[in-house]
């Protein structure tokens, strides 16, 4: 609420940020906490709010928890895929 509701630097890590990052490898942590610090510590500041819209939508609607659509996704030859099993 504090990030976009009034603009105050922050990242709001869920479970779509968490898994996601986890899942390229941008971060290797095991909670959401530990995500937001890492997160912290390595994307710029100004992408801090904005992430949180982006990898939800992308998470829900793309990179499933279970069987993600890889074939057609366009970060596929970027992504390492870390924890998919099964894929789409």
């Amino acid at each position: 609420m504090l990030t976009l509701g009034f603009g105050k630097p922050g990242i709001c890590v869920d479970t779509h940020v968490h898994r996601i990052c986890n899942r390229w490898g941008y971060v290797a942590t095991k909670t959401p906490e530990a995500t937001e610090a890492a997160l912290r510590a390595i994307l710029p500041s100004e992408y801090w709010i904005e992430i949180n819209d982006l990898l939800v939508a992308f998470g829900q609607n793309h990179c499933l928890p279970v069987s993600p659509f890889c074939s057609t996704c366009r970060l596929a030859a970027l992504c390492p895929r870390i924890g998919v099993r099964k894929s789409r």
